[in-house]
């Protein structure tokens, strides 16, 4: 018998929206509503809502600052209260097992957002690694089961949060965050999002999520607002050239193959990963990531392969077709030499060898 699913907080809500569910790393998911271009154009017009209460969340506070800086790449002393910085987490070969956000609420008070196919992995490395025994005495929790997470996305975003909470609405700069009310719940607002566009996450006490999601969708009517899911959540990413974890990056991808070296702050004392990537920095990574667009009408999947002439050098990583753009776009693995925008290669669609370009992510350029 297979175990059953997780469903998050809003679960009820999404049924009685007859959203299309679909399991996701183990959660029961809403695949989309409307139709993922219909909530794909919302959120880059109006303004779109997504559950990702399946996300992993987990607190840090106290000492956990030091194990922060050494169990991630980027710079957690860097953040002043109120940043967020996007992050990773290596193992001891620089292979990526997660990447994260990474919230400075206060001094000493942490968030740490994590991928929903990652918490347990996650929880189990800090727990091998916690040699000061920060997690059995509270310093570190894992509180994805009583914290929710809502995305609010979309040009229109902030102009439904301050309806919604008037003057109390915290101005805040891409990658801010304050601890703040809204609509009676009190909890994290912060300006992240995986869309590419203007937008907010909301991370509240899983309790209040239900009473929030809905007040947003009517307080968003005249906005045009649309519940979205995974499936527009795919398109919107992979528009804005962001990773997606277990296809694009895995623990046999480093940031350096990824292109997000900047995410790595070679400066600090020492984190795990750090022999490794410097070694892979010295040597040069083999391959890199990168963005291309099909210059045929065609759609890029995963694993298919990449070739360069009759030289097959790499894999796609993630792909779709964007009607709008009447273009399919994606990402992928190459050899290195091959990694340079304009760049003539070819995806191997069907057996037959079609024409791409390499381009330079993203393909959505907003000013956020």
């Amino acid at each position: 018998m297979m175990p059953p699913m997780n469903c998050t907080p809003l679960h009820a809500n999404h049924t009685d929206l007859n959203a299309k569910m679909t399991d996701f790393a183990g959660w029961d998911m809403p695949l989309s509503y409307s139709g993922a271009l219909d909530e794909y154009q919302a959120v880059r017009t109006t303004v779109g809502l997504f559950d990702v209460s399946h996300m992993g969340r987990f607190m840090a506070e106290g000492e956990g600052i030091h194990f922060l800086q050494r169990i991630t790449t980027n710079n957690v002393e860097s953040l002043a209260p109120g940043q967020a910085q996007y992050s990773m987490v290596c193992n001891h070969d620089g292979g990526i097992l997660d990447d994260i956000l990474v919230y400075r609420l206060a001094d000493n008070r942490f968030l740490v957002c994590a991928n929903a196919s990652n918490r347990q992995k996650l929880w189990e490395w800090f727990q091998r690694h916690d040699d000061r025994s920060l997690i059995a005495n509270g310093v570190i929790r894992d509180q994805t089961t009583t914290m929710g997470q809502i995305a609010i996305q979309g040009p229109k975003s902030k102009d439904v949060l301050q309806q919604c909470a008037g003057n109390s609405f915290p101005a805040l700069p891409p990658r801010g965050c304050v601890e703040s009310e809204i609509l009676g719940s009190h909890g994290i607002i912060a300006r992240t999002g995986y869309t590419g566009e203007h937008g907010y996450e909301l991370y509240l006490p899983a309790s209040d999520l239900p009473q929030v999601w809905t007040a947003l969708l009517e307080a968003g009517k005249a906005a045009g607002i649309k519940p979205c899911g995974l499936s527009a959540r795919d398109l919107l990413r992979l528009e804005a050239g962001f990773l997606l974890y277990g296809n694009d990056i895995s623990e046999d991808t480093t940031p350096l193959e990824a292109g997000v070296e900047w995410v790595v702050e070679y400066s600090k004392p020492d984190f795990i990963g750090k022999d490794a990537l410097l070694k892979q920095k010295g040597a040069g990574p083999a391959r890199r990531l990168i963005a291309f667009e099909m210059l045929q009408m065609a759609v890029p999947r995963h694993n298919y392969p990449i070739a360069f002439g009759e030289q097959e050098i790499g894999i796609v990583t993630s792909g779709n077709f964007f009607p709008h753009k009447q273009q399919g776009l994606g990402m992928g693995y190459v050899k290195t030499p091959f990694s340079k925008p304009g760049t003539e290669i070819s995806v191997v669609i069907r057996y037959r060898s079609l024409p791409a370009l390499v381009a330079k992510p993203p393909f959505h350029k907003k000013k956020l």
